[in-house]
């Protein structure tokens, strides 16, 4: 990964993501902490979750279109200047103590929104700067800025959200202001050739790529399942924290943060070790490790075990995503890959919508058994699509 960032572009590109991860990181643990303490209801919770994961899978569509046509630093600057709007409003309600429910669900449904353009924008800026060789190494070092800012971010917003809660949005503010001050100085960002088509066209015309394209519906149905079942699990957090684990905000954060900590180790393993050639192996690899991981501890009531085995489910959950990110792009055109990987963050959308089914499920049945449900399906899906994703690493490899 260090080779990367000889590129002087991409390591200040890198340094971007670093603090846009970490409001994106913060902001699911303040809203699910600000609902659980107003409404002390598991469903609210997951709800939360589930109306940002709906923001995002409405506007995944539109979103890759614009990004096959517009330049995407210009996208994700302008995502990053409403959120700071919005964040900052939500900051000044919360230092008054006017704070309702509804303000933060409706901020969930916008943040979705502004993920839906900005995750497969950063996705698809990677292989510009690095190039499919290095693609592989470029796509570890994104899920590296994430995982990194997973251990710090929770830890910062756990201990100010402890405090209070308007520090929580001031430490999201400032994260974004400095992104987006990295951002607006990326140079040599090119445009995208601008298509004759409408993009109405443009969006229907992706939708039939990935219905009709075997390969790529296969790759999209396996995030699907895993997202909607399997990463559920980040909405019960906060649940499982207080309920099961005896903890407090800050006690959330620790938790998160070492979750987090897992799948920062697996990335720095997947950018030192050698390639490997079939990428498949990788997918089903950590698809396995995600869903025993989950089960476990979804069972665990001890707290430094429950620790552990949430590093080693997020660990193997990065492993599979990488792996299957690199499939993606390496097997799709330069001119479709925006629509495709915006089919790709619709899926990332349903993880955060599965907090709808996972707080139900947890209201009657208890958050432990919403997470290993998941876990279950997770496993069952592994062994299911196992050959056909190996398959499908094999002919990468062969390049046909």
């Amino acid at each position: 990964m260090l080779s990367l960032f000889k590129n002087l572009t991409f390591r200040r590109f890198f340094y971007g993501l670093l603090f846009d991860d970490a409001a994106m990181m913060v902001s699911p643990m303040l809203q699910g902490w600000i609902v659980l303490i107003q409404t002390d209801s598991a469903f609210w919770v997951g709800a939360t979750a589930g109306v940002s994961g709906v923001g995002m899978t409405l506007f995944s569509p539109l979103a890759g279109v614009l990004i096959d046509r517009y330049n995407r630093k210009i996208l994700l600057l302008a995502t990053q200047a409403i959120q700071i709007v919005l964040v900052a409003i939500l900051g000044i309600a919360a230092f008054y103590e006017l704070l309702e429910v509804w303000h933060v669900l409706g901020y969930g449904f916008c943040a979705g929104a502004f993920h839906a353009v900005r995750l497969p924008c950063k996705m698809a800026m990677t292989l510009d700067l690095v190039g499919p060789k290095n693609l592989l190494k470029g796509t570890a070092a994104n899920f590296f800025s994430m995982t990194v800012m997973g251990v710090l971010a929770p830890l910062a917003g756990g201990w100010l959200i402890d405090r209070e809660i308007y520090l929580g949005f001031a430490l999201m503010l400032i994260s974004l202001l400095i992104s987006s001050s990295i951002f607006l100085n990326l140079k040599n960002i090119e445009s995208p050739e601008i298509s004759g088509s409408s993009h109405l066209q443009d969006l229907v015309y992706g939708a039939k790529y990935v219905v009709n394209n075997s390969i790529i519906r296969s790759l999209i149905l396996a995030i699907l399942v895993t997202e909607i079942f399997g990463w559920a699990v980040e909405s019960m957090l906060p649940v499982i924290a207080r309920d099961e684990l005896g903890l407090d905000a800050r006690g959330l954060g620790v938790l998160m943060s070492v979750g987090a900590l897992g799948a920062a180790i697996s990335t720095v393993i997947m950018t030192a070790m050698p390639d490997v050639e079939n990428k498949g192996k990788l997918v089903i690899y950590g698809l396995f490790g995600f869903g025993f991981g989950l089960i476990a501890f979804a069972f665990s009531d001890i707290l430094l075990l429950s620790m552990i085995l949430l590093a080693l489910a997020y660990g193997s959950g990065v492993i599979y995503e990488s792996g299957l990110s690199t499939l993606l792009q390496i097997s799709v055109p330069d001119e479709m890959r925006g629509r495709v990987l915006s089919f790709q963050s619709l899926c990332w959308g349903f993880s955060g919508a599965a907090g709808f089914h996972a707080g139900a499920i947890a209201a009657i049945l208890g958050a432990p058994i919403a997470v290993a449900a998941g876990g279950v399906v997770v496993v069952s899906n592994g062994i299911r699509i196992a050959k056909n994703i190996i398959s499908i690493g094999a002919k990468a490899v062969l390049g046909k």
